[in-house]
């Protein structure tokens, strides 16, 4: 019977892995510390920053009149970081708001939490917009002819809003941030990424989104994005590993989500394979 793989002191199959972290600058330091706690070895490369918007009149009126609404639901932690700097601009206390709120991912829960926003509908399983459309509460009975806020980026997903308005619903979008390909690298530059991606011994690379995904992707040039494509990927969802086989990564894994938790699981498991 031949011998199972040694497993680091802390447990995991980490040690001295090099994983390239490819989260927003200011979200990535739990997860580089997370790595760190297990042996790793993190290089962080924000492969997406998260920037505000200039409010135009349609945003504005909407986020003063979310009394009108019978439902808001924020999608993502910067969803509800953004909303509470539009409404502090516009001068509205969080305490003032008193509608249902929902939101989409135990981090973006606690992030809301956090604000002040008290969450009437919590997934108790998933955290994806599949999960809150399978949430009682917005079924085709309960959400027909009723307002629905969803605060979110802009370009976001239509999925949601699609079919909640297929159920009846009267479905509004706050985009409060954009998302975009940073203009600076703050540790690792991108091209030495993309002319000696060997010298680096990168183990895996985790991504957290189809986005930081194509601009991962879409940053780096040959040879270092031919390396990529044939270095372990960690992904959040099913959708995010149908990109990443359209872009031609050889080894992808899907974590169960976003949080670090779980992409810090789908890691361990795909260094047992090296």
């Amino acid at each position: 019977m031949s011998a199972k793989p040694a497993e680091s002191a802390t447990g995991h199959f980490l040690q001295g892995k090099v994983v390239l972290v490819t989260r927003p600058t200011h979200q990535a330091a739990a997860m580089l510390q997370l790595l760190e706690q297990k042996g790793a070895r993190p290089l962080a490369f924000a492969s997406i920053e998260i920037r505000p918007v200039a409010p135009d009149a349609a945003l504005k009126h909407r986020l003063s009149a979310l009394h009108e609404y019978d439902q808001l639901i924020f999608v993502s932690v910067n969803a509800v970081e953004h909303t509470v700097l539009l409404l502090q601009k516009l001068n509205i206390p969080v305490e003032a708001i008193k509608n249902k709120i929902a939101v989409i991912g135990r981090a973006t829960q606690v992030a809301a939490e956090r604000a002040g926003f008290k969450i009437t509908q919590a997934l108790e399983k998933g955290f994806n917009s599949e999960s809150l459309l399978a949430h009682a509460a917005f079924q085709a009975p309960r959400v027909n002819t009723k307002k629905i806020l969803i605060l979110r980026g802009k370009g976001g997903l239509a999925q949601l809003g699609d079919t909640l308005q297929q159920r009846g619903a009267k479905v509004d979008y706050a985009e409060v941030y954009r998302r975009a390909i940073p203009q600076q690298d703050a540790c690792i530059k991108r091209q030495q990424l993309s002319l000696n991606w060997s010298q680096q011994q990168i183990n895996a690379v985790s991504v957290t989104s189809n986005e930081s995904l194509q601009n991962l992707y879409d940053m780096l040039e040959p040879p270092g994005r031919d390396a990529l494509l044939e270095t372990w990927l960690i992904v959040p969802s099913q959708r995010c590993m149908q990109l990443a086989r359209r872009l031609g990564f050889q080894f992808v894994r899907a974590a169960e989500s976003a949080l670090n938790e779980h992409m810090l699981d789908a890691l361990n498991d795909v260094m047992k394979k090296l």
